[in-house]
């Protein structure tokens, strides 16, 4: 973004006036835009032209200034991404746009971290991974747990 400084040298460069000058305003001061290293002049507007040249060129500045983010993490601004591992499992890592992190949860509520939007999120897929991973080997222990023959306590016939 350029700053007021140069969008008011810009506009001192190649004004862009809104009107002719009026034939009244030659009694007024005037002001000329030369050609570099040359008396040919390129422009000549009043001081009110210049001046309202120089605060539209600043306006438009400014509204465009508005209607970008100020900071690039803006653009994800309730934003939401989901990574899904299989539509079965029930888990699905989602992000959302939390200030300048990103904060990981899982499709089954478990929260899985944050990060900084500037930063990659792999360190978030690889604890979800874990998290999902660990979520199916608990079942498989928990199976194999169940399968296993009831034991008899010593003693008992």
């Amino acid at each position: 973004m350029p700053s007021r400084t140069d969008i008011v040298a810009d506009v001192l460069r190649r004004p862009v006036l809104r009107r002719q000058v009026l034939a009244h305003e030659m009694r007024e001061h005037l002001v000329q835009g030369l050609d570099p290293r040359s008396t040919q002049t390129r422009w000549t507007a009043t001081v009110p032209q210049l001046a309202e040249a120089i605060v539209t060129a600043l306006r438009e500045a400014d509204r465009e200034e508005k209607d970008t983010p100020a900071d690039t993490n803006a653009r994800h601004k309730g934003t939401t991404f989901t990574a899904r591992a299989d539509a079965s499992t029930g888990h699905a890592l989602i992000l959302q746009a939390a200030g300048p992190d990103f904060v990981g949860t899982c499709e089954c509520g478990r929260r899985i971290g944050r990060t900084p939007q500037t930063k990659p999120v792999d360190a978030l897929v690889g604890l979800w991974e874990r998290h999902t991973s660990s979520t199916s080997s608990d079942e498989a222990w928990a199976e194999a747990v169940a399968s296993l023959p009831l034991s008899i306590p010593n003693g008992a016939s």
